[in-house]
């Protein structure tokens, strides 16, 4: 179990961050959810239902392990399935077939499940649903184990929001291309997939609990905007307050000028940032080959582009953390140290961990961003010709 092994929440949190923010439509972030969760309990099954207004039923959109004549047993009331979640209250119902706040205890003996948590999903304010996690004996479930579940049911509340949001977008845009009856462009989408979790190496269990809450709290902040200028802004400013550096930048790469853009940044002075932009092949380049690089003295070390302005910043060491997304670096993630400072392992690797999480909501809202810049292209496009 997960109490076991502290280690296991950032490791878990951040593998199950990585499939939800990557999943490509609302469908796979629902299953992401579910599955991953019962994966990381180690328990029976799970179901994630989903507050129908119209009909005050809990509708069932997306399970992981449990049977077809279970998942067709019949509507859940939201008003007597364990209503006090709906309230934003974790329920744990440790004899589920003799709870009365259980609409089908035959069904669910026959299924073989004994006990149900019960937790929120929240999107802002609101409870839009709840995930039910189903164990087939009594389980005992830690503050951690609550606090973990309720991180992932809380991501996946915003994930649907924003999913639904970019769904929105997509069926305007095709709206309007049905109306004049013209075949929409094919979408160019890239490939969005997780990076490889086994470069994530074990952290100190007296640290992992609270990489795990800081990864959670920058999930939530990059799942509650499709912004990427708002996103990357958010990272900077966290890892600052994370690491206590100096400064912080997060650049990304531009194919045509080989330079690194300056996206978002904080402590850096104007003078420094007005001394031109770093090219790829110049500044620090092996951090573009997908490693993390320390520089220990900027005074002293020939991989610096500009080490007299680095210098005359007041930076003797930069940590520079590659930026992944689709396997491939996209950009750099630097902090800047008005010391010259060592990174421990567990540092190194929360910090990788924060990047690549931070890489694939960057393309995800840069998806999101190039459909709205689409719509309304077209959409004036249209209302020009009829003019």
């Amino acid at each position: 179990m997960i109490q076991a092994n502290t280690n296991e929440y950032f490791r878990l949190f951040f593998e199950t961050a990585q499939a939800i923010i990557s999943a490509r439509n609302l469908q796979e972030t629902l299953d992401s959810l579910v599955q991953s969760t019962v994966a990381a309990l180690e328990i029976k099954a799970g179901g994630l239902r989903l507050i129908d207004d119209e009909s005050n039923s809990l509708k069932q959109v997306a399970s992981f392990g449990l049977s077809e004549t279970y998942l067709n047993k019949g509507a859940l009331n939201a008003d007597q399935s364990i209503p006090e979640v709906l309230e934003g209250i974790v329920v744990y119902v440790k004899d589920a077939c003799r709870d009365p706040r259980i609409q089908y205890p035959d069904a669910m003996r026959a299924e073989g499940i004994a006990a149900v948590l019960s937790v929120p999903v929240i999107a802002g304010d609101k409870v839009i649903g709840v995930l039910r996690l189903y164990s087939a004996e009594p389980h005992d479930y830690s503050d951690e184990d609550i606090e973990f579940v309720s991180a992932l049911a809380e991501m996946g509340g915003m994930a649907i929001v924003n999913a639904r949001l970019y769904q929105e977008e997509g069926d305007k845009l095709t709206s309007l291309f049905e109306e004049i009856g013209v075949d929409l462009p094919d979408a160019d989408e890239e490939s969005l997939q997780p990076v490889d979790v086994a470069a994530i190496q074990t952290v100190d269990p007296s640290k992992s609990l609270g990489y795990f809450r800081t990864l959670h709290e920058v999930t939530q902040a990059v799942l509650s905007t499709l912004d990427s200028k708002e996103v990357i802004q958010l990272i900077v400013d966290k890892v600052i307050d994370i690491m206590q550096v100096k400064a912080s930048a997060l650049r990304l790469r531009n194919e045509i000028t080989h330079e690194l853009e300056l996206i978002a940044t904080r402590g850096l002075s104007e003078k420094f940032l007005a001394k031109g932009q770093p090219h790829t092949n110049q500044s620090i380049s092996a951090t573009l080959a997908g490693k993390p690089v320390l520089i220990t003295d900027t005074a002293n070390d020939p991989r610096l582009e500009y080490p007299v302005e680095t210098v005359a910043e007041g930076i003797a060491s930069i940590l520079s953390i590659p930026i992944v997304a689709r396997q491939r670096v996209v950009g750099v993630l630097r902090l800047y140290s008005a010391e010259k400072r060592q990174y421990s392992q567990e540092e190194i690797t929360f910090l990788s961990a924060l990047a690549e999480i931070a890489g694939v909501a960057i393309m995800n809202a840069r998806i999101y961003e190039k459909t709205r810049n689409d719509l309304s292209f077209w959409t004036a496009t249209l209302g020009y010709m009829q003019d």
